[in-house]
Formats: C-alpha cells, structure tokens, sequence
C-alpha cells in the first residue's frame, strides 16, 4: 500500500491568507491588527508618534510601528478585560436566583414572589388571588372567634373568602356550595407553590393549562360512565344467569353535606392565606435585600482565575515589548545625532 502524500498545505494567495488566522482566537498575539478598529488605533498612534519623534531611518520608521501596535494591542486588552466584565455583570443580573441564594430566609414561595417582583416589578398571587382580596381574607381569619361547626357557620365568619371560593374554579367542583372542597383545593396549590417556590404570570399560565387537561379528562371520564353502567349490570345479569348471588352493595353512610367533620384541616387550610400573606410581606423586604447584594457583588467581581492570569500574561508581555521598542528608538535616535 502507498503511503498517502503529505498534504503541502494551501498553495492559493486566499488560502495561505485564511491558513494564517487558523490559531487567532482574539487577536492578541497576532502581529498585523486583527481588526478595523485596532488598525486605526495602529494609524492614530503612528501619526502622533511622527509628528513627535520625527523619524529619519527606515529602522526608526519600524520601532514607531512596533511602539504603534503595542499601544494598539494594550488597549485592546483593556477594552476587552472590560468587556468580560460587562458580561459577566449582565449574566449575574440576568439570575436573580443565584443573587438571593446569598440572602439567608430567600426560600419557598417568598423567593419565588421575590424573582417575580423583581423581573416584572410586581408580585402575582397564586388561585387568581390579589393583594387587597388576600388582605381583607387575612384579616376575616384573624378576626374570626369561636366553632365553626357547619358550612353556614363559615359563611357568616368568613363572608369574602367563601364569596372568593364560588368563584374559583376547581376541577370536578361546581361554582356554588363547595366552599369546603374547594378550600382544600386551594389550600393545597398554595402549599405546592410554597414548596417548588413557583410564582408568576408564567406559573398561572402553565397551572390553568394543566387545569384544562385536567376539565378535559373529567369529560371523558363522564363521558365514558354510561358505558361502565352498562357493563356492570351486564356482568350482574350474567352472575345471577349463573345462579350466583345478586352482588351486595352496601349503602354509603349518611351525612349531612353541611356540617364540617375534620376542624383541624379546616384551621390548618386556613392558615395557608395567612402564611401566604407572610411570604408576600417577605417577598418585598427580599427585594430590597437583593439589589443591596447586588451591587455589592456587582463591585466584588472579577474574571475567572485561568482567564484573569492569561489576560495578565499577555499584558506582561506587551509592556515589555512596548518598552523594549520604546528604548530601542530612543538609543536610534541618540546614534543618528551628530
């Protein structure tokens, strides 16, 4: 077998061009300007040096170029420094999470009302509740006094919260004299909300979607229950058909739909409004604690440690050129003298 030719690289002006810049990655050990505002950075320092140093040599002419470039690249490298840095400042700012991680008590659901109000500049309650409305539900719990012991009992207590509970809509429930099994239900988003640490017009949107998908399995669960009927008492004929006993069904114990059972949920359903108002609260004071860290940490920082040492090195680098050039002309200038 032959062994393959070693390739003699590009043989076209346009390749060797293309060839030359393979390993340029910023420009800042390339020797020609790696772009067009280094160049006139290159030609502005040129023309001043001239004007200065008046040049009479061909070789005075060269270390003015390599003064020029020096200068040129320097700058560069300080522009670019500036520009991580900018960055960096707008990526921090564009996570507010990672700000109020720093800021002990920044958790749950107050961290969550937190990030809203400050990429939004305001805060959106969960179950199509807003602050007066929560306020005012708050303050009937807190005023409330005695046993409540049936749903009538709850009506008079807490006349707004069960006038909010007719008009939230649950899944399964209708829009009137639910208000117990609709307060579960609400008391049981919140506490997920607290829990993932979910708030936002977004977190509304995705949860009355999946609210949605979940009317739209209800349907089709309803829909499907005349056939299930059927096939029972299908099934039942055909066991009796059999000789078989009729199938027992023992009948559901009754209860009066308006007396509360389980005092203890309901207090403790009721203390989700309470705590929620909590987080709200909490939220704002977050919000102020954030852009305090923020612009303390705005000011701490800095590039990563490898990128700081290697913009650090080229800088070393291009001093030392820059005044070795410096030096070089300066001695060619003295020589020229008479």
């Amino acid at each position: 077998m032959k062994q393959a030719k070693r390739s003699g690289g590009p043989k076209t002006l346009e390749g060797k061009a293309r060839s030359s810049k393979n390993a340029t990655s910023h420009g800042l050990t390339s020797v020609a300007p790696s772009n067009s505002n280094e160049k006139a950075l290159v030609d502005s320092y040129s023309k001043e040096l001239i004007e200065y140093y008046k040049p009479e040599s061909p070789l005075e002419q060269l270390q003015i170029q390599r003064i020029a470039r020096c200068r040129a690249k320097l700058a560069y490298l300080y522009d670019l420094e500036q520009v991580k840095l900018s960055l960096a400042a707008k990526e921090l700012e564009s996570q507010p999470e990672k700000i109020l991680e720093k800021i002990p008590g920044a958790i749950g659901l107050a961290m969550g009302m937190a990030i809203d109000l400050i990429t939004s500049a305001q805060i959106h309650l969960p179950c199509r509740l807003d602050l007066p409305l929560l306020e005012s539900i708050c303050d009937e719990i807190k005023q409330m006094s005695g046993i409540i012991e049936n749903k009538h009992q709850f009506a008079r207590a807490l006349p707004k919260l069960t006038k909010y509970l007719n008009a939230y809509p649950v899944v399964g429930l209708n829009n009137m004299n639910q208000w117990m099994e609709k307060l579960a239900a609400v008391s049981k988003e919140i506490k997920r909300d607290d829990e993932i640490g979910g708030s936002g017009q977004y977190d509304e949107l995705i949860k009355g979607y999946l609210r949605s998908k979940e009317y739209e399995a209800l349907m089709e669960k309803e829909a499907m229950r005349p056939g299930l009927e059927e096939l029972e008492r299908y099934q039942e004929e055909r066991r009796i058909a059999r000789g078989e006993k009729p199938r027992k069904i023992e009948p559901a114990p009754k209860v009066d739909p308006d007396v509360i059972t389980d005092l203890l949920a309901i207090t403790l359903q009721l203390k989700q409004f309470l705590d929620l108002h909590k987080s709200h609260q909490k939220a704002q004071k977050l919000a102020v604690h954030y852009h305090e860290v923020k612009d303390l940490m705005l000011r701490a920082l800095s590039l990563p440690a490898a990128e700081s040492d290697l913009l650090m090195r080229y800088q070393t680098t291009l001093e030392r050129r820059l005044s070795s050039a410096i030096g070089e002309l300066l001695a060619l200038q003295r020589s020229s003298k008479p």
